[in-house]
């Protein structure tokens, strides 16, 4: 029986000697059913949505949609999330995240951008052309994800948006703070203005 196994392994490595040999082949790379995720998040900042996505960053034909979101994103044509476009950027990058349970208006967690920041007012990224030169971020820090505290009012039509950041649901961010491994991976957040 031994023998036979042995006889088979052979076998089998021969033919894939001969495969690579007739088809030019250079190497054959073995595909791993625990390979690990890329996750990378779009955002329809008109819209308020926002996609987590599985796979290549930025090209949804080769990803996978995970789940997607009802977020709150900054009031437009005063303080909006900043569009990395406008800033010679194709994305942000989430850099950081912190719990923030003792901040009333991003509890309990804060993924923060690489969005560069002004540490005098208007404390939004400069140099920044959007709202004709006009933008008013109110509040001086960073730019990221946040919840809201417990209060989803924040996250209604009758409220104006954010100074910025993109609002979520408690239970969504807590979702996002545990699922994405700032250590391991680059996770790229892209921004259209649907």
């Amino acid at each position: 029986m031994r023998k036979i196994f042995v006889l088979l392994v052979l076998i089998s490595i021969l033919g894939l000697f001969l495969y690579k040999e007739n088809t030019g082949v250079k190497s054959l790379e073995v595909l791993s059913s625990t390979a690990k995720p890329s996750y990378w998040l779009l955002l329809h900042r008109k819209s308020n949505v926002e996609y987590l996505y599985s796979g290549v960053p930025g090209q949804k034909d080769k990803s996978t949609l995970v789940k997607t979101f009802t977020v709150k994103t900054g009031i437009s044509g005063q303080s909006p999330t900043p569009l990395p476009q406008l800033l010679g950027r194709q994305y942000w990058i989430i850099t950081n995240k912190e719990d923030s349970s003792e901040n009333p208006e991003t509890a309990p967690y804060f993924l923060t951008f690489d969005i560069p920041v002004s540490e005098y007012f208007p404390f939004g990224p400069s140099p920044y052309d959007e709202c004709n030169g006009e933008c008013n971020w109110q509040i001086p820090g960073y730019f990221g994800l946040h919840g809201v505290n417990g209060d989803e009012n924040k996250l209604s039509n009758e409220d104006p948006g954010s100074s910025g950041c993109i609002r979520h649901f408690d239970e969504d961010i807590v979702y996002l703070y545990n699922l994405l491994n700032l250590q391991e991976d680059e996770i790229r957040y892209y921004i259209e203005d649907v």
